[in-house]
């Protein structure tokens, strides 16, 4: 097996550390009802996802098969981090990673988004 070059893992740590102070600027940024809303969406995606994925992989498998899922705090770790590095699909979580609040109204909506009445 081989070794990684001291300067690449250096630089993979870097960005590591990088991501989760982003991410940890977003949830102090967010207000405690949209820290909750995201957390509950992101577990139950991470959730079912990984559900349908074991499922459709064994054909009939059980989803306790799974193995377990990690704690809500690392899924939503994990969700705010992508969200940031897909800035273009995830605008308010990435703005809120950068620091900026931003207020979700009609005038702000994105391409394709629709509204319900």
């Amino acid at each position: 097996m081989t070794t990684l070059p001291t300067d690449v893992v250096r630089m993979v740590l870097a960005g590591d550390r990088r991501r989760a102070t982003r991410a940890n600027t977003a949830l102090s940024v967010l207000s405690r009802y949209e820290r909750r809303l995201v957390r509950e969406a992101a577990v139950m995606g991470y959730v079912l996802g990984r559900q349908d994925g074991y499922i459709k992989a064994r054909q009939g498998a059980s989803t306790s098969d799974s193995g377990g899922y990690p704690k809500d705090s690392a899924i939503l770790q994990d969700v705010i981090e992508h969200c940031d590095s897909t800035s273009d699909r995830f605008p308010y979580l990435a703005a809120a990673c950068a620091g900026q609040r931003r207020r979700v109204t009609r005038a702000r909506l994105w391409a394709g988004e629709e509204t319900e009445r």
